[in-house]
């Protein structure tokens, strides 16, 4: 009986780098950055204007 031939491709090496899709370590910082400044607007006030929040963080620095 004959054998099938196979899929010279399926099998090739430089498929095996292939799986599952990661972020890269530069978009995980980044995101990372992001999410900190997120925190830092709304811990100042996102509904207030840039002085009052720039007078909540002088009163933040100046009682530490």
């Amino acid at each position: 009986m004959k054998q099938e031939k196979r899929n010279g491709h399926a099998f090739h090496p430089i498929m095996r780098k292939g799986g599952v899709h990661e972020k890269t370590n530069k978009a995980k910082r980044k995101s990372e950055r992001q999410d900190t400044d997120r925190k830092v607007k709304d811990w100042l006030g996102k509904g207030r204007s840039k002085q009052a929040a720039d007078d909540s963080a002088a009163f933040f620095f100046k009682a530490a």
